[in-house]
């Protein structure tokens, strides 16, 4: 018995120590870092610069970003050195050489002259006696003095050791780290860790996520982080650390849902069943291959619930399957157990017995605390609690709806709501530790830390800031090993060691700055950082930071946030580069500061730099600026002021127009008054001249009767001259008789012309008095159309075509100028023979209706055209019209807001448009 105690002990004791799990892997591929797979040798720089050997060249990276450095041919580079100075050499095939700093802190690769003196590949570089030798491949050792090469005669070798092997696989270097560990990178075995006495701790291959297992050279920063170089990329482990892990490769497949310390094997229950903890690697307990919801102790016994039922393991691995319905949750008791399935809650009794008790659905979590009241949380959040003869009453959030969860520390169980602020915020996931540490996450189920007594403890708490973006879903806190589970597998803190990042302070650095994209560099980030920069061009205004500290971690990437000109600061971003594609000129101030891995906030790092004002905006720019601001401002005063004697001009000369047409107006109307009492006064006269005329007329074809009857009785020569004097007579009537009818034509259009036509419109449509006018016209010119074989077109829509007009007035508008129309064909069909037609066509669009009337007639002439619309003028004859229709015409179509226009080509075609606003 004493032998096992002890034998358990010391398991438990190795279990506590560094690597209880696999460490944290982090590759690089070529992609990444744009160089060749193929790497040769790997080290690390005081700042946390990365110096690889490169097929293609040096590699180096610092932090922030991959860089390349060719060497003269672009030859391989093979091997590192770094000096007691801090110089770092560089090594390749017929070249030797090491790395300076510019004078805008680039690194660049300064090559030494060989001379011919060696030839083939550098091997090894070392350092005795304060100077440098070196090992080429034609077996010659080699010196440098003064920056040339000698070869040095009697020089030996370093002590390199014996070579060994672990099994088949070559050890190709042995670093030793801390605490006496080391670290063997080996061609085939990957990386093999060591205690000091050469016993194994583990070993990193590619079944972990190794990007080779063919390791050459391998370097340790100092700060838990071992960088090594392969043929197949560039890897970093985070060892020795207090945080490692396991994850799908070592055998935890699916998201962790439970964690349980069972017969010292860790469970972890996931949603691809239940696995155990063996060595390095977790084992599938092949029995259970459903989701395992929670793991409980049972006396000596662990329960396990699945989404299969619940499950028993003993101590010598042993399953047996105890119910079958879907169980998430299990509470314990002295003779059975509470399970929480799918459709209710049932009591399963030591002797086999099982009772439903409740019908609480997808209960994901049972307890009793220490009153001995049952608490019940279901999938949704809602909270039930049971004191006596397993009755369930539920219990309501200060909303209906509202989502609550149960958390148990130190007996009691508190409700907390989804809103709720104290004691502590809502948490998807909680546990207490037998330290009596309560465990919270956020409610996503992350970021968590630790409370004890209603306050956070900062130790605990900080020890799980790096793992901030890992969900939690189950823990394991025993004997100062924190053990997580959640969808990225299982994740281990040892806080009973101090991790090695967190013992350095963090120094951020501003790496590198340059214009336009990387067209030119400013400062490259090594050796001293000027405090302020040359003054840069105007046209100098994309620039680009970026920025780094000397200890990452593969855990949390550090965050950054930046500021110009003590503006406000940006949001914490992992991001290492900020780009200001277009400052302003003038004085700037960059600053930057970093959050580590732990939360730590490093110093804020600043710099200044002024961008020079373009050529026009310089001072004396500004007064040019200023001085032909005032002349403009001089010159718009006397633009104004010469606009306003203008305008005061054209008001004057419109008021004296305005003035002059309303005493015209006056005038007109006056003499409209005048011409309306002269036409009354003169109709009436010139109506009885007229019938005097027809009367006379009658009278003397009377006389002549009589004269004919006396023409016996008279003198030849008196009847001669009485019947000459009697047609003379009737002819001097008949023109009376003509012209005064001409005269009352022409009276009678004045008088149309003076009546007011502006009223009378109603909504009317226009398509059917179209159509009244088109039977109108087929009627008093039926027998014109018929003589002349008239062919007479009306194209209409087939839609109404409302507008606000005067019917009568339109209508007498149409009649007149078809029957102008009518009158162009006839008087051309008498003279020559065509097709006559005629087209009244209507069309619409947003604004108004279009009426075209077209005729093929004689046309009018271009001299004569522009005068169709005054008063009294005509091409006819004074017996055959007044000249009024077309101005009458126009006038109506005007006085309903609309126009008319007129297109014509003599003996061709005429065209009237009549354009009328819709309603």
């Amino acid at each position: 018995m004493r032998k096992l105690l002890i034998s358990i002990l010391f398991a438990w004791t190795a279990m506590t120590g560094w690597g209880q799990g696999i460490p944290f892997i982090r590759n690089y591929s070529a992609t990444e870092y744009g160089g060749h797979n193929q790497n040769f040798d790997i080290m690390t720089g005081k700042d946390g610069t990365v110096y690889v050997a490169n097929f293609e060249g040096l590699l180096y990276y610092d932090n922030a970003e991959w860089h390349m450095l060719h060497a003269p041919g672009v030859t391989r580079i093979t091997t590192l050195f770094r000096d007691s100075k801090g110089t770092i050499w560089t090594g390749g095939y017929n070249y030797i050489g090491y790395l300076e700093i510019s004078g805008n802190g680039c690194p660049v690769l300064h090559s030494i002259d060989r001379k011919k003196i060696f030839h083939g590949e550098v091997q090894w570089i070392w350092e005795r006696d304060g100077k440098i030798y070196f090992l080429v491949s034609d077996k010659g050792i080699y010196t440098i003095v003064n920056d040339n090469v000698t070869r040095a005669a009697g020089a030996q070798l370093p002590q390199s050791g014996p070579s060994t092997f672990i099994g088949e696989a070559h050890v190709n270097q042995c670093q030793e780290l801390v605490s006496g560990l080391k670290a063997l990178a080996t061609d085939g075995e990957g990386v093999v860790f060591q205690y000091s006495d050469g016993k194994e701790i583990f070993r990193i291959t590619e079944a972990n996520g190794l990007c080779s297992n063919n390791v050459r050279y391998i370097t340790y920063n100092g700060h838990g982080l071992i960088w090594g170089a392969t043929d197949n990329g560039i890897f970093c482990i985070a060892f020795p650390s207090v945080y490692t892990h396991f994850t799908a490769k070592e055998g935890v497949h699916g998201e962790v849902l439970s964690l349980q310390l069972y017969q010292q094997e860790v469970y972890a229950g996931t949603q691809n069943g239940l696995f155990r903890m063996q060595g390095k690697t977790f084992v599938h307990v092949p029995e259970i291959s459903y989701a395992c919801w929670q793991l409980v102790h049972q006396g000596d016994a662990l329960l396990a619930a699945t989404a299969d039922g619940t499950y028993r393991i003993n101590a010598k691995h042993q399953v047996s399957h105890l119910t079958t319905g879907n169980t998430l949750s299990l509470l314990v008791e002295k003779d059975g157990f509470y399970s929480g399935e799918a459709d209710g809650i049932y009591y399963n009794s030591n002797s086999g017995e099982r009772k439903k008790i409740s019908d609480i659905e997808k209960v994901v979590k049972i307890l009793r605390d220490n009153q001995q009241t049952i608490w019940i949380e279901n999938l949704y959040g809602h909270i039930w609690k049971c004191t006596d003869r397993l009755r369930f009453q539920e219990v309501k959030n200060s909303g209906d709806e509202e989502m609550a969860a149960l958390v148990e520390y130190r007996g009691k169980v508190s409700v907390v709501a989804s809103t709720a602020v104290e004691p502590f915020p809502y948490s998807s996931f909680s546990y207490a530790d037998k330290e009596d540490n309560l465990w919270l996450t956020n409610n996503k189920g992350k970021m968590l830390y630790c409370m004890k007594d209603g306050n956070q403890q900062p130790l605990l708490s900080e020890a799980t800031y790096p793992l901030m973006d890992f969900s939690v879903r189950a823990m394991i806190h025993e004997n100062s090993l924190l053990w997580m589970g959640g969808d990225k597998g299982v994740n281990i803190i040892d806080l009973a060691h101090n991790d090695p990042v967190k013992q350095g302070k963090p120094t951020l650095s501003i790496r590198s700055i340059y214009l336009h994209g990387g067209d030119s560099i400013l400062w490259g980030g090594y050796g001293k950082m000027p405090s302020k920069l040359p003054t840069l061009s105007s046209q100098d205004r994309h620039i680009t930071f970026t920025f780094s500290t000397d200890l990452p971690s593969l855990l949390l990437p550090t965050q950054y946030r930046t500021r110009m000109d003590n503006g406000n600061w940006s949001m914490w971003d992992t991001d290492t580069h900020e780009e200001y594609p277009n400052l302003t000129s003038g004085h700037h101030v960059f600053e930057v500061q970093a959050r580590d891995a732990y939360g730590r906030l490093t110093n804020v790092v600043s710099i200044d730099f002024s961008i020079e004002w373009p050529f026009y905006m310089r001072w004396y720019m500004q007064i040019l600026y200023i001085v032909l601001f005032v002349c403009i401002v001089y010159a718009l005063i006397r633009l104004r002021l010469y606009k306003l004697e203008r305008d005061k001009r054209q008001l004057e000369n419109l008021v004296q127009e305005r003035t002059q047409q309303v005493v015209r107006l006056e005038k007109m109307a006056t003499v409209g008054k005048l011409t309306q009492g002269l036409i009354d006064r003169i109709l009436n006269p010139l109506n009885y001249i007229n019938n005097f005329a027809k009367l006379s007329e009658g009278l003397v074809k009377d006389v002549a009767a009589n004269i004919e009857d006396e023409k016996e009785h008279m003198d030849t020569e008196n009847y001669e001259d009485t019947v000459d004097v009697l047609d003379m007579l009737k002819g001097n009537l008949e023109k009376v008789g003509e012209h005064g009818a001409n005269t009352t034509r022409t009276l009678k259009a004045m008088e149309e012309m003076l009546k007011d036509r502006s009223g009378g419109q109603v909504s009317m449509n226009l398509t059917n008095l179209i159509e009244q006018n088109k039977e109108m016209l087929q009627t008093y010119y039926a027998q014109d159309i018929a003589t002349h074989h008239i062919q007479i077109v009306f194209e209409l829509p087939d839609n109404e075509l409302i507008i606000n007009g005067n019917p009568e007035m339109l209508s007498k508008t149409l009649m007149s100028m078809l029957g102008n129309a009518v009158y162009a064909i006839v008087k051309k069909a008498l003279r020559e023979t065509f097709e006559p037609t005629i087209t009244l066509r209507v069309t619409q669009n947003e604004q108004a209706v279009i009426i075209t009337i077209r005729d093929n007639g004689v046309g009018i002439e271009e001299t004569i055209i522009d005068k169709i619309f005054d008063p009294f003028f005509t091409t006819k004859t004074t017996g055959e019209a007044s000249g009024v229709g077309l101005y009458l015409s126009r006038e109506i179509i005007q006085n309903h807001g609309g126009d008319i226009t007129v297109t014509s080509e003599k003996d061709k075609y005429t065209e009237f448009i009549i354009t009328l606003p819709t309603a």
